[in-house]
């Protein structure tokens, strides 16, 4: 298991989360968000719905796989 906190430094709309989701699924690896009220699956169009982006909050990314570190490099470069 590999965690990044990452910290949201601009604000994004409903429109990231869709891309966000389809990229997630490009990787073997379990990809969740969680702070420290919720555990969100990245793949899960759903799950993800819920994200609050907002700028100024903090959260873990997790990923959980055979590509875990990849996942968690190319993914955190989505929120910077």
């Amino acid at each position: 298991m590999v965690k990044k906190t990452i910290s949201v430094e601009k604000e994004f709309g409903a429109d990231i989360i869709p891309y966000l989701v389809q990229s997630a699924c490009h990787y073997e690896s379990m990809l969740y968000i969680a702070d420290s009220n919720k555990k969100i699956n990245m793949k899960s169009i759903m799950g993800m719905t819920i994200l609050q982006l907002n700028k100024g909050t903090s959260f873990e990314l997790i990923a959980e796989g055979a590509d875990e570190q990849k996942a968690i490099d190319e993914i955190s470069g989505c929120f910077e």
